[in-house]
Order: C-alpha cells, then structure tokens, then sequence
C-alpha cells in the first residue's frame, strides 16, 4: 500500500508539471517603471514659474509596442494639466532616462511639445535629481518609483 501511495504521488506530481507552460532563459518579464514625484521651478518666468507639477509615469523598459505615458498636473494651476506619451526608456545603472512628447494638454502650446524625465534610481525607492524637460523648460524635484527593473524590484515602504 504505500508503494501504491509513493507512486500516485509521483504520478501525480508529473503530471501537474506537464500542464505547466515551458519557459526559456531568454524568455522574461519585460521590466518596467512606475514613477511618481514632484518638480519645480521658481526661476522660471510666469506663470510656470508658481507650477508645482504633480508627475505620474508608467513604462517598459526597453518600450516596447506599446509606448509609456507620463501624466503632468497641479491642483492650483489647471493650465499644466498634460498627457505626454513616452517613446523612449532608458536604463543606464541606475540613471534613468525617458523621452516623449506632449500629446494633449488645457495648455495648447504645450501639445508637440517634448518631454525628457530623468533621475537616479536609489536602493530606497527615491528617483534622486529627478528633473522633468517640458519643451526648454527644466522643473527639477524628488520622486520614488515602483516596479521591476534590471532584475531590481522597486517598492513602495509599506506596501506589499
């Protein structure tokens, strides 16, 4: 009887891994960012220079077929409230680079405008020198970031 047992055990194990989809080393999650933060800029003219921008991003690293997005805002000043679509990522160590271009804004002018968001990856989860280009406008502030990159894994302190 218990050979019985050890053979159905086994049996079975078996046959749940032949269920199981068939994986490659060169087969892998594609990494990804999420980022959030804050940036501004008191020695621009006005009105940008009152902006405090509220930046939210998400993208692949590298992107692939389907582009990033950013999302630009401030409670007070509804004129930055932007959409920006993120054709470009680039990881380089730590030092994160990504490009884009404004594609809908309540500010007209801005809408083609390009977008470069930069900033450092630290171990705590802070994007260090983050600075967000909008046109040849620079904002600069802090954020954190979340996601998977580089076989690093980014969280937010608190959360599962």
């Amino acid at each position: 009887m218990n050979n019985r047992r050890k053979f159905l055990a086994v049996g079975g194990a078996l046959a749940a891994l032949s269920v199981l989809p068939e994986t490659r080393a060169d087969q892998r999650q594609p990494d990804f960012l999420y980022i959030h933060g804050l940036v501004w800029n008191r020695q621009l003219s006005a009105p940008m220079n009152d902006w405090l921008i509220r930046l939210d991003a998400k993208v692949d690293i590298p992107v692939g077929a389907s582009p990033g997005f950013a999302t630009f805002s401030d409670d007070f000043h509804d004129p930055v409230g932007s959409h920006a679509q993120l054709q470009s990522a680039i990881l380089n160590g730590n030092q994160l680079t990504l490009t884009g271009t404004i594609t809908e804004s309540k500010t007209t002018s801005l809408v083609g405008q390009p977008v470069r968001i930069e900033g450092k990856l630290e171990d705590d989860n802070s994007v260090d020198g983050l600075t967000v280009t909008i046109g040849a406008s620079k904002f600069n502030g802090a954020g954190t970031a979340t996601g998977h990159s580089s076989g690093r894994r980014f969280q937010i302190p608190g959360l599962p």
